[in-house]
C-alpha cells in the first residue's frame, strides 16, 4: 500500500471534521431526533481516523518513516488525540463508539409563597398523610453528550483533538507547491 501523498488532502480531511463537529453542535440539543447527532458522530470519527492515516503517508513521504514513527507515537500518547483515535478504532472495527447522554435535572416544588389563612391549615389536618401536599415539579434537559471513559463534553473533546491534530499537521507536513 502507498499511502497517502498530497497534502492538501490531510488538510481537506481536517476541514471535513471541522464540518462534522459544526453538525454535531447544530444537532446537539435536537431532543426529537438524537440519531443525527450520533451519525454526525460516527462520521467525524470515521474522518478523524483517515485524517491520521493521510497524515502518517505524507510524512512518510516528505520526512521519512522515522519521522511518520515519531508521528506515530506522539499522537498515540496525546490525551485527546489518543483517545478519539482508540475510539474511532472502536467505532470501525467493534460495535461502535459509546457516546452518553448527559442530562440536568431541576426538581422544584409549588409550594405557595405564603397560606392563605391559619384556618386553611387545620382543614388539611384531616386529610390523609401519605398523600402529596403540593406536587413536585420536576425538569429534564439534554445537557450535553460525552463518550464513555471520558467525563469531558464530547463536541469541546472532539474540537480540542482536531485543533492539536492540525498542528501536528503544520508541524509534519509541508504544502505542496
Amino acid at each position: 500500500m502507498a499511502g497517502a501523498r498530497t497534502p492538501e488532502r490531510v488538510y481537506d480531511k481536517v476541514r471535513e471534521c471541522r464540518f462534522f463537529i459544526a453538525r454535531m453542535a447544530d444537532y446537539e440539543h435536537d431532543h426529537r431526533n438524537p440519531d443525527h447527532f450520533l451519525h454526525c458522530v460516527s462520521a467525524f470519527l470515521s474522518a478523524f481516523r483517515a485524517l491520521r492515516y493521510r497524515l502518517y503517508g505524507v510524512t512518510r513521504l516528505q520526512r521519512g518513516k522515522s519521522a511518520q514513527v515519531a508521528l506515530r507515537n506522539q499522537l498515540d500518547v496525546h490525551p485527546q488525540i489518543g483517545f478519539l483515535l482508540s475510539i474511532s478504532n472502536a467505532e470501525m472495527h467493534e460495535d461502535g463508539a459509546r457516546v452518553l447522554q448527559r442530562f440536568t435535572v431541576d426538581l422544584g416544588d409549588s409550594i405557595p409563597r405564603r397560606w392563605s389563612s391559619r384556618w386553611s391549615q387545620i382543614e388539611e389536618r384531616w386529610s390523609s398523610q401519605f398523600k402529596d401536599r403540593f406536587p413536585v415539579q420536576t425538569s429534564v434537559t439534554v445537557k450535553d453528550w460525552q463518550f464513555e471513559g471520558n467525563q469531558s463534553n464530547l463536541i469541546v473533546l472532539c474540537n480540542d483533538a482536531l485543533d492539536a491534530m492540525e498542528t501536528f499537521v503544520r508541524q509534519n507536513i509541508r504544502p505542496a507547491p
